[in-house]
C-alpha cells in the first residue's frame, strides 16, 4: 500500500526544529578553519574574521605604509565591502531572508480552537464593524484576476513580498509592488464596467494540497502552504446606510477593512467575518460548513469620510465605520458602504483550510482583510450614489448588464492614482478639489448618454424617510415613444 503523501507542514516543522541557520553556519565554519590553516602554513600572519570576511593582519605593525594600507582597507569594508556584505546578503537569502522578512522563526498553523462548526454559532454572531444598510445599492461585476503575488502596493509600496502572504486580485490586472500611476491607467481590468480599481485579499488554501510556491517568498518560506482554493463567486456591492443621503465615492479613495496583524495586536483593527451559505450566522473563526453549503468571507468597509483626505498615514483614520445603526457622526460625510463577499462552493472539509498570513500571525482567522483603491469614474460614482439615494438596486457594467450601467467611453477614463505613491501631503488638496466638485453640483456628471434604468420601481425604506431627507417623487414606467428603446421613467 503506497505511503500517504507527507503533510507540507512536516517540512516546516523539521526546519524549525533544526534551526534555520545550521547548515550555512557549518559551511562558514569549515571554510574559516581551512583559511586559518592555510594562513598559518604560508606565514601570512594571524587571520581575523571581520565584516563576514577573512583578512590578514601583519604581525609586524612597525611598517607605517602597511599600517596605512590596513586602515584604508578597513575603511572600505566599513563603508560596505562588497565581498563581506555580499556574503551576508547571500547567506540571508539562503537562510530564507530572516533579516529582510521578519517572523519566519515563528511560523505555525492555525489552532484547532480557531475553527467552529457553523451550527454552533449564535445567529447574532460576530457582526464586527459595518454591515448595517439602508436605501439602495449598486454592484460592480469583477471576476478573479489570473495573477497572484505577495505584494501590498497600498501598505508597502515598492517593497517586494511586502505582505509575506499571497493575495487574490480582482479588478486591475497589473497590481504588484511596483504599481504606479501609468501602469494602473494602462492596465486591463476584470470589471465589466471598466473599473480599474485594484482589489485584493489573502488567498484561501487547501492544506491537503501542494501549492506552486514551495520554497518561494510569500509561500512556504513565509509559512503559507497548501494549494490555492479559487473563489466561485465575488460580489462587490456598495450600499446605503443610515438616514442621510450618501455622497458619491471620491475617486482614488483608499479603503481598508480588517488588519493583517490583528493576531499579535490583541485583535486591534480586526473585522473578519465568515459564514456558510444559508446559515444566517457570522463568526470571526474559520467556519466548518455542512455539505452542500458554501464558505463565505464577508468584508465590510468603513463609510464615514472626513471630507478631505483620500488616504491617511495609517490608511484608516480618513474614513471610519458608522455606528451600529449605520449612522455617521455629524462632522463626517456618508459615502457608499462597500461589502465584498467571496464565496467558495466546495470548501475543504473540517479544519483542512486556512487563509494566508504573515508568518508570526500563524493563519489566525481574525487577520482576514481586504484593500482597494477606488479607480472608477466620476460619472459611475455619481450614478451609483443616485441609485442608493433613490432606493434602487443597480448593477454597473457593460451592455446588457442591467440598470444604471455607467458609460465606459473615453470621457470616463480612469484618473491617475495618487495614493499608491503615498503623496500624503497632497491629499488635502485632492480632497478639496473633489469636495468643490461635489458642492458645485454632482448632477453635472450625468449627461444624455447615461444608460436609462431598467426599472423605475423602488420605494425608500423607513430610514431614508427620516427627517432631513426628502424622498424622490414616485416614478412610473410607461411605454417609450415610437422608435425609442427601453423604458421611460417619469414623475
Amino acid at each position: 500500500m503506497p505511503a500517504a503523501p507527507e503533510s507540507p507542514w512536516a517540512a516546516l516543522d523539521r526546519r524549525r526544529d533544526r534551526g534555520p541557520r545550521r547548515f550555512p553556519r557549518l559551511v562558514v565554519a569549515v571554510v574559516a578553519a581551512a583559511v586559518l590553516l592555510v594562513g598559518l602554513a604560508v606565514g601570512g600572519g594571524t587571520p581575523l574574521i571581520s565584516h563576514g570576511g577573512l583578512v590578514a593582519i601583519a604581525e609586524d605593525d612597525t611598517d607605517d605604509s602597511g599600517s596605512d594600507s590596513g586602515d584604508s582597507g578597513s575603511d572600505d569594508s566599513g563603508d560596505g565591502q562588497e565581498d563581506g556584505d555580499g556574503q551576508d546578503d547571500q547567506q540571508d537569502q539562503q537562510d530564507g531572508g530572516e533579516d529582510e522578512f521578519p517572523g519566519r522563526d515563528e511560523i505555525g498553523r492555525a489552532g484547532a480552537d480557531e475553527y467552529v462548526d457553523i451550527t454552533d454559532v449564535d445567529r447574532i454572531g460576530s457582526r464586527g464593524e459595518g454591515g448595517d444598510f439602508s436605501g439602495g445599492s449598486y454592484s460592480v461585476r469583477c471576476a478573479l484576476s489570473d495573477h497572484k503575488n505577495s505584494d501590498n502596493p497600498i501598505i508597502a509600496p515598492g517593497v517586494r513580498n511586502g505582505a509575506q502572504h499571497t493575495h487574490d486580485y480582482a479588478g486591475n490586472e497589473s497590481t504588484n509592488f511596483a504599481s504606479e500611476e501609468e501602469t494602473l491607467e494602462e492596465s486591463s481590468t476584470t470589471c465589466t464596467n471598466g473599473d480599474r480599481s485594484p482589489v485584493f485579499w489573502p488567498v484561501l488554501r487547501d492544506l491537503r494540497g501542494v501549492g506552486p510556491d514551495v520554497g518561494v517568498d510569500g509561500g512556504s518560506l513565509d509559512g503559507n502552504v497548501g494549494s490555492f482554493v479559487e473563489p466561485d463567486t465575488i460580489d462587490i456591492t456598495f450600499h446605503g446606510h443610515g438616514s442621510r443621503r450618501t455622497q458619491a465615492m471620491p475617486l482614488n479613495m483608499v479603503l481598508v477593512t480588517g488588519s493583517a496583524k490583528a493576531g499579535t495586536n490583541d485583535g486591534e483593527g480586526a473585522n473578519a467575518k465568515y459564514s456558510c451559505s444559508g446559515s444566517g450566522r457570522l463568526t470571526d473563526l474559520y467556519p466548518i460548513c455542512p455539505e452542500g453549503s458554501s464558505l463565505m468571507r464577508v468584508f465590510d468597509f468603513p463609510s464615514c469620510w472626513n471630507g478631505e483626505d483620500l488616504d491617511s498615514e495609517d490608511h484608516t483614520t480618513h474614513i471610519v465605520y458608522p455606528d451600529e445603526d449605520g449612522e455617521c457622526a455629524d462632522d463626517l460625510i456618508p459615502v457608499p458602504a462597500l461589502r465584498i463577499t467571496v464565496g467558495y462552493e466546495d470548501p475543504p472539509p473540517g479544519r483542512l483550510f486556512a487563509i494566508d498570513s504573515f508568518p508570526e500571525q500563524q493563519h489566525d482567522p481574525i487577520t482576514d482583510h481586504t484593500l482597494l483603491e477606488y479607480l472608477s469614474s466620476e460619472r459611475r460614482a455619481q450614478e451609483g450614489a443616485e441609485c442608493i439615494n433613490a432606493a434602487r438596486r443597480c448593477v454597473q457594467g457593460a451592455g446588457d448588464d442591467a440598470a444604471a450601467a455607467g458609460s465606459t467611453d473615453d470621457a470616463d477614463r480612469v484618473p491617475r492614482s495618487q495614493s499608491f505613491a503615498h503623496v500624503l501631503a497632497t491629499h488635502g488638496k485632492h480632497g478639496a478639489k473633489h469636495g468643490a466638485k461635489h458642492d458645485a453640483g454632482q448632477a453635472a456628471a450625468n449627461d444624455d448618454t447615461s444608460t436609462a434604468p431598467a426599472s423605475c420601481a423602488g420605494t425608500p425604506p423607513a430610514l431614508l424617510t427620516a427627517p432631513g431627507w426628502a424622498p424622490p417623487p414616485a416614478r412610473r414606467e410607461h411605454a417609450p415613444a415610437s422608435g425609442a428603446p427601453g423604458l421611460v421613467c417619469c414623475c
